[in-house]
């Protein structure tokens, strides 16, 4: 019996850890990058925050970009934080999230879950017709766009979207 329930918590930690919504890729550009030890900074900044795995940043673009380790709990406002502590901007963020698909066909919200980050959907092209992944766990990816100082935008404009495997 206590085989069984071992068995048990071990499935639920490997298939509870699966299904976990979360970022997988954050790219964000950041304003007022013109030094190495800026973009050194901003490195530090990002590598500190739990569950990311990797940062690259480009000072001639001000591209950033940021892998996260699956399981992660990182949320938007902690990657705008990090820009702005360093006294910079942070413009539109290209994102890769899994998350739960909530609300209606035609007002769909992401909520990544292990956050407090919820969106409302628009497309950014063609839409997609998502009354078949209500209610179901999607990968997205979009732009989250640029929003004031110590906020996080409430939409994503999504360029694909399509159930989680």
């Amino acid at each position: 019996m206590k085989a069984i329930g071992m068995i048990a918590t071990v499935l639920l930690a490997v298939f509870g850890a699966s299904a976990r919504a979360e970022y997988r890729q954050v790219n964000m550009t950041v304003f007022g990058m013109d030094c190495a030890p800026c973009a050194h900074a901003i490195h530090v900044s990002m590598m500190g925050i739990q569950g990311v795995s990797a940062v690259s940043v480009d000072l001639n673009t001000g591209l950033v970009g940021i892998m996260l380790a699956p399981g992660n709990g990182a949320d938007m406002r902690q990657f705008n934080k990090a820009v702005e502590q360093n006294g910079f901007t942070h413009k539109d963020a290209k994102v890769v999230v899994r998350g739960q698909l909530s609300g209606s066909a035609s007002a769909p919200f992401l909520e990544v879950s292990g956050t407090k980050d919820r969106y409302a959907l628009t497309p950014l092209g063609a839409s997609a017709d998502v009354a078949g992944l209500m209610g179901k766990t999607v990968m997205v990816e979009g732009t989250v766009p640029q929003s004031g100082r110590g906020k996080v935008s409430d939409t994503l404009r999504y360029t694909t979207i399509k159930e989680a495997r």
